[in-house]
């Protein structure tokens, strides 16, 4: 068995290619590369017109121009290094705008700190006591406060059709409730009667159980 063959990354073979342009120092056509490329870098020919055209696209380290009718395709070490000079600096040109950012919003941020520790300040052209606004703000806070709790107690003894329905609920509910209670209550003492021959007039008169409940109307 022969040795396990190693793969090559798209990365590596666009650095061979690269290599090989700069090493070479001259021009090629596309028929050219396809012959000379994989002798020397190793790559497949199936592929080089395809990796060429992502590093003039995407990479941009490859330059092209139409010569007739073919297309002629190099790449020196100086148009790297210009590459990379010309990125830095836009990076550069970047950071300074941002660092320009940053202390303009620097110095309104302090502006405005220390206009908010004054006593007195000043917006357009009226002007403002820092105390007095504090102590205008808590009264009203308070009136809010007093208000929200009138119109609380208010609303709690106020009666519209609403709570009028509601209350008539419960208290349905609360009959509902009740005459369950006393049927129960009829069904033990009849029970203790059967059961342990208890004279329901003694039951009744040892739990004050009345002989009838009260009959309570519709509401």
């Amino acid at each position: 068995m022969g040795p396990k063959r190693q793969t090559v990354s798209l990365q590596e073979k666009k650095n061979r290619i690269l290599n090989f342009f700069q090493e070479t120092y001259t021009f090629y056509n596309i028929k050219e590369l396809e012959k000379s490329i994989p002798k020397k870098c190793g790559i497949s020919p199936m592929i080089v017109k395809d990796l060429v055209q992502q590093m003039i696209d995407e990479d941009g380290v490859i330059s092209v121009e139409k010569c007739g009718n073919i297309n002629i395709y190099w790449c020196f070490k100086n148009q790297t290094l210009q590459k990379l000079y010309d990125s830095s600096e836009l990076i550069k040109k970047k950071i300074q705008e941002v660092k320009c950012d940053i202390a303009t919003y620097k110095q309104e941020l302090d502006k405005t700190l220390a206009t908010g520790r004054r006593k007195k300040f000043t917006v357009g052209q009226k002007s403002y006591n820092r105390e007095a606004l504090l102590e205008k703000r808590k009264k009203i806070q308070d009136k809010i406060k007093k208000k929200s709790n009138s119109l609380q107690k208010i609303e709690s003894i106020r009666w519209d059709a609403a709570k009028i329905q509601e209350n008539k609920q419960q208290i349905r509910l609360k009959k509902v409730h009740l005459e369950k209670t006393t049927d129960n209550i009829e069904i033990l003492i009849d029970y203790l009667y059967k059961k342990f021959f208890l004279k329901p007039e003694q039951i009744r008169k040892e739990f004050g159980i009345p002989e009838e409940f009260k009959e309570f109307t519709e509401v």
